[in-house]
Order: C-alpha cells, then sequence, then structure tokens
C-alpha cells in the first residue's frame, strides 16, 4: 500500500509540473501545442515516476 501512495504522490507531482511549465510558456506557444501532446507528456512523466518509486523501494 505505501508503494502505491508514493506512486501516486509521483504521478501527481509530474502532473504539477507539467502544469507548472505550461504555464509559464508564452501564450503563442501554449496555444500552438495540442492538448494529447501536454496529456502524453503527464502520463510519460507519471510512468517514469511510479517506476522510480517501485524500482527504489525494491
Amino acid at each position: 500500500m505505501d508503494r502505491l501512495l508514493r506512486a501516486a504522490r509521483g504521478a501527481g507531482l509530474a502532473f504539477l509540473l507539467v502544469l507548472g511549465v505550461v504555464a509559464v510558456l508564452p501564450r503563442g506557444v501554449r496555444d500552438a501545442v495540442p492538448d494529447p501532446v501536454i496529456g502524453g507528456a503527464v502520463l510519460v512523466l507519471g510512468a517514469v515516476g511510479a517506476r522510480r518509486v517501485v524500482k527504489g523501494a525494491s
């Protein structure tokens, strides 16, 4: 259960990190980047973060 919570925390942190990066981009760049690209980045960062947490706990 502890690993699951750590993985969820890592995925949440990745989500907030991507949102923060998108927020500081200029408006023209934000409008040019499609929403699926941002969603894909969140999923990839969440998976990498979760893998790190699980691998580090072993």
